[in-house]
């Protein structure tokens, strides 16, 4: 902690962070209700379609926000008066866009010749994502940056708890793929309209749409705008792709499998918050620390993915058969090799913070132009080659596809570093995470053969095997505890 700053400025941190922090976990937990009654009732087929939904929409409306999250983080928290200049010409902007987006879509969907119930649970869908994203990226961005997290915090939660309670009605009444999709639109269409009213109390629309002002606007968000689709598209590919080169049960296990690791990915969101400010305080001083923080937070990351990545090993097929049930056992071994990918998210995310401070938008965006490249080939060559491994087998070789791409972006990315970030001792941790991964890999049947209290007896020796590895020392964790107590009592 810089003692300089005033204690005012922690304050607020420490309340946005706990504040969002306990959004991020109500809504992971009431989801996870969803998550484990829809592929039982469903099945793997039902869920690949709507998988390949989801997925395909977020692909589309990637393209809504138009890199404004960049442009409100910029100028609104210093100004909060410029979100009443701006909102008129962003609403009429985002509309026409979603009209433009939602119209391709659905081009695209019939020229693919895709089924009836294909495409009506993917209208659906793009109904929910053009909400989402325009929530998300912009709407709930505005609010956040004039310190209403509380506000934004309270609106996710009983959206989420609206979805989770529509979805369970319906399943009783009419247990529907199609119609779970028209729910998700509906229960993210009221948050909308509610955030719309707060925005008419705080006088948003009392400005009128301005083309001069679109201009301005736009002249600093687009160099980001590019980055950001790339970035949605990097993502989502696998399971298009899947859907393209297998069937829909393939992506059904799949998509049970990765589902499941991003509830693992909780801190994501949490970290990506809290250390922006910290970083880019660093970074404008100018005086040698940025460096020295960038490697302490990533060896700090890779600290934290050992736990989660030994528990997703372990018992990951016992958390998969509890929340999917019978029918899925072929996404257990999916996981198993989604494994790296999680630690590699945390990395990648986290570094993107950093290129995204001290980087363009264009050079963010030519990374991404390969990796989809490298993927779509990998993807391509791959999935026929895992189908000849019977169910499953072409999850299993898209998961390692992904994990080569996840490879490649954190390299890339710190490449364009301002200054050297890899060293001795963060390419050692990386292999300490890495190696109990490939191992459960190679001699998966055997760990699977494995009991409970086996597994139990395992996952309690990594303490012992991150201190023998040096992953973390007994000075380090002496250091991070009086850390933690002395931001508490100052927080």
């Amino acid at each position: 902690m810089d003692e300089s700053q005033p204690l005012s400025t922690h304050s607020k941190i420490a309340r946005n962070v706990s504040v969002m922090s306990l959004s991020v976990g109500l809504t992971m937990v009431i989801g996870l209700a969803l998550r484990m009654i829809l592929p039982r009732l469903m099945g793997p087929e039902k869920m690949g379609i709507f998988y390949f939904a989801d997925s395909f929409t977020n692909m589309f409306f990637a393209f809504l926000p138009l890199g404004l999250t960049t442009y409100i983080n910029r100028t609104i928290p210093s100004n909060h008066r410029h979100a009443q200049e701006i909102f008129g010409t962003i609403l009429v902007v985002e509309f026409i866009m979603a009209a433009l987006i939602g119209g391709a879509m659905l081009a695209t969907l019939v020229y693919t010749k895709k089924s009836m119930e294909t495409i009506t649970c993917t209208v659906f869908m793009g109904f929910y994502a053009a909400i989402f994203h325009f929530q998300r990226n912009i709407l709930q961005k505005i609010f956040m940056s004039i310190d209403h997290m509380g506000l934004i915090s309270m609106v996710n939660v009983v959206v989420k708890i609206l979805l989770v309670v529509g979805c369970l009605l319906l399943l009783k009444i009419q247990p529907s793929v199609v119609w779970i999709a028209a729910v998700y639109a509906a229960s993210e269409f009221l948050g909308l309209i509610y955030l719309l009213y707060k925005s008419f109390q705080h006088r948003f629309f009392d400005s009128k749409p301005s083309l001069d002002r679109f201009k301005a606007i736009m002249k600093v968000s687009l160099p980001f705008y590019l980055a950001g689709v790339l970035t949605t598209a990097f993502t989502e590919m696998d399971v298009n792709m899947l859907a393209q080169f297998s069937n829909n049960t393939e992506v059904g296990y799949f998509g049970a499998a990765y589902k499941l690791t991003g509830v693992f990915m909780l801190l994501v969101p949490i970290l990506q918050n809290s250390f922006t400010p910290s970083l880019s305080q660093a970074w404008s001083k100018q005086n040698g620390e940025f460096p020295i923080l960038v490697k302490q937070l990533i060896n700090f990351l890779l600290v934290c993915s050992l736990p989660l990545s030994v528990v997703l090993l372990l018992f990951g097929d016992y958390l998969a058969r509890a929340l999917y049930g019978v029918g899925f056992e072929p996404s257990y071994k999916i996981l198993c090799f989604l494994t790296p990918v999680l630690t590699m998210v945390y990395l990648n995310t986290f570094t993107a913070i950093s290129v995204h401070l001290t980087s363009t938008g264009g050079r963010i965006s030519q990374i991404f132009v390969l990796g989809i490249l490298i993927n779509v080939i990998l993807d391509y060559l791959l999935i026929p080659y895992g189908m000849k491994f019977g169910p499953g087998g072409a999850g299993v070789a898209v998961s390692f596809c992904t994990f080569l791409c996840e490879i490649y972006t954190f390299l890339a990315m710190l490449r364009i570093f301002p200054c050297k970030i890899l060293d001795f001792k963060l390419i050692k941790n990386f292999f300490v995470i890495l190696a109990p991964c490939w191992l459960a890999m190679i001699f998966y049947d055997s760990m699977v053969a494995l009991n409970f209290w086996q597994r139990l007896g395992l996952a309690f020796a990594t303490p012992f095997y991150g201190l023998l590895t040096r992953l973390v020392t007994m000075g380090e964790l002496k250091m991070f505890m009086q850390l933690t107590r002395r931001t508490l009592r100052r927080g």
